[in-house]
């Protein structure tokens, strides 16, 4: 048998409820458990204190201690009281959790590779889906560090984090990470920690975490870009995303019929101070259109307070976001007082958050404001039970339609020049015919927020000088892989429609049909935008 050598690894493998997440344990690294905010593990039952316990690897080894509570914390059936030594395969419970441990050798890093930009985009937005269903964080880290020093950071990572994470190149000395099932206090060690160890003096990272930060590859993107540019200009090692600032520029607001519209809609309702929905496709500049609404009103002077509803995933976020019952005044919505409230993708709330929010506005001041964003058929959603009907009659009074980037074709170069200036300040930026060609026939599926995010990586890579095509995303100069995937792409969408309609929305059938797995097929149909049909609409059986 050959020898065995490498870095020890510890982790332990976490099981609550109906979900299981695996967590490393980093060397000399203090892991908590408990109920509380802060803690790395978190098990949110009554019984639980706090901090109930800590975990701590030296490297060689594993070392538990229990802190107290009423729920007890046990190893293999045992009590387990101050300070323990737990080893490979020893089963930690504390209330409802059990934690798994186990120490192993670190993964090879042979045959992994850094991913390109396109590639690592892609498989976060995979990530970001998977998360979603599970309920876990993801957390993407961005880096720019001193010329010459990105090929180590690199080459570093893919040596030392685990076999799940990813490791992508974005430009000359920058590189983004993924860490998924990775709560932020970790990926934040983990980052500073690299750093540290390949002596990369003057790195910075910016750090956002899905799904408060965002639930879509462009947001969750320009949330980690802006993270990083506050990390440079304070000259911190690490920012972690805070609210990122829609900039889609007044110069394009005015370029097309439809957007001149929507000014106009959104300025008459903020004038007479009616609450305003605005309806549009995942990352149409909503937001953008959301803050001329309170600029344009009389409380313009007042604060913009912004709620993410699709982050608020449990009663603790519901709780700070809409107050508890009988106590709103220091929830986050009451600190619109005298401004404005956005309640951004309202259609993402689950009905308990729908119900408080309804409660919230019978309890509170109402002294605000009122804007909504979303990107569903909220009316439709009513009908079938999934929105509360009196809280749409709130909101939906006016309702204002933003229309997606490429439905107003005539405002993509004025966004481009005016995000590309804004990222190449000292000097004028200019964009080739090239670029503007493949600019104007990209369909921009992610909209302005995919424009920013192109146009600040386009100049990153062309380093001062005029921006090419092939800076952009989607250009032939990527080995035609990038047109290659979308006809796959639209080869397998029409195979798996097909497959849907001949076996009547069956996806058991159906995936038999294809050849793939049940849940392949539904991550499929996940990743095409697949629905099924209104059970009305189903064929009958004959």
């Amino acid at each position: 048998m050959p020898d065995v050598t490498g870095e020890l690894r510890a982790f332990v493998a976490v099981r609550l409820g109906g979900y299981s997440w695996v967590v490393d344990l980093l060397p000399n690294y203090e892991l908590s458990i408990g109920s509380g905010p802060q803690v790395d593990i978190r098990i949110d039952v009554p019984n639980v204190s706090p901090r109930q316990a800590t975990l701590m690897w030296n490297g060689e080894q594993v070392v538990l201690d229990e802190l107290g509570g009423e729920a007890g914390v046990e190893v293999n059936g045992e009590p387990a009281i101050g300070s323990n030594r737990v080893s490979p395969g020893d089963e930690i419970k504390i209330g409802p959790a059990s934690l798994l441990v186990n120490i192993t050798l670190a993964p090879e890093t042979k045959g992994r590779r850094s991913l390109t930009h396109v590639e690592f985009v892609e498989r976060l937005g995979e990530e970001l889906s998977r998360a979603e269903r599970a309920g876990r964080h993801t957390c993407l880290v961005m880096l720019k560090s001193k010329s010459g020093d990105g090929s180590r950071l690199a080459n570093a990572a893919l040596g030392s984090f685990r076999g799940g994470d990813i490791v992508g190149t974005y430009a000359h000395d920058e590189i983004e990470f993924l860490l998924p099932d990775t709560p932020p206090s970790i990926a934040s060690v983990v980052v500073e920690r690299l750093i540290e160890q390949s002596s990369a003096a003057g790195a910075h990272a910016g750090l956002a975490v899905a799904p408060e930060d965002g639930t879509t590859a462009e947001r969750v993107v320009r949330a980690a870009r802006d993270a990083l540019a506050n990390a440079i200009e304070s000259d911190q090692t690490l920012c972690r995303a805070g609210t990122i600032h829609e900039t889609e520029a007044a110069a394009g607001e005015a370029h097309t019929e439809a957007t001149k519209r929507v000014v106009a809609d959104v300025t008459q309702a903020a004038q007479a101070e009616q609450p305003v929905l605005l309806v549009g496709e995942l990352n149409s500049g909503k937001r953008h259109y959301a803050r001329l609404y309170h600029e344009k009103s009389e409380r313009r002077d007042g604060p913009f307070v912004i709620i993410q509803c699709a982050s608020l995933v449990d009663a603790e976020s519901l709780g700070h976001a809409f107050g508890e019952p009988n106590n709103v005044d220091r929830c986050e919505a009451e600190r619109a007082r005298g401004g404005t409230l956005l309640l951004e993708e309202i259609g993402d709330l689950p009905m308990q958050g729908q119900r408080r929010l309804l409660r919230l506005f019978e309890e509170g001041s109402e002294d605000y404001n009122l804007v909504a964003t979303t990107h569903r058929d909220l009316s439709a959603l009513c009908q079938v039970g999934a929105f509360v009907r009196d809280l749409y009659d709130k909101i939906g009074t006016t309702r204002v339609m933003v229309p997606a980037l490429r439905m107003r074709a005539e405002s993509i170069v004025p966004l481009a020049q005016n995000f590309a200036q804004q990222y190449r300040s000292d000097r004028d930026v200019k964009l080739s015919q090239g670029a503007i060609d493949k600019m104007r026939s990209y369909a921009w599926p992610g909209n302005v927020l995919e424009l920013r995010n192109a146009i600040e990586r386009a100049v990153a890579l062309a380093d001062g000088g005029e921006i090419l095509a092939e800076h952009l995303p989607g250009d032939a100069t990527d080995s035609g892989e990038g047109r290659l995937r979308e006809h796959v792409g639209s080869i397998e969408r029409d195979a798996i429609i097909k497959a849907l309609a001949d076996n009547n929305y069956n996806q058991t059938h159906a995936a038999k049909l294809l050849g793939i797995s049940r849940r392949a097929l539904i991550y499929k149909m996940e990743k095409y935008g697949l629905k099924p049909p209104p059970a009305g609409s189903k064929k009958k059986p004959t």
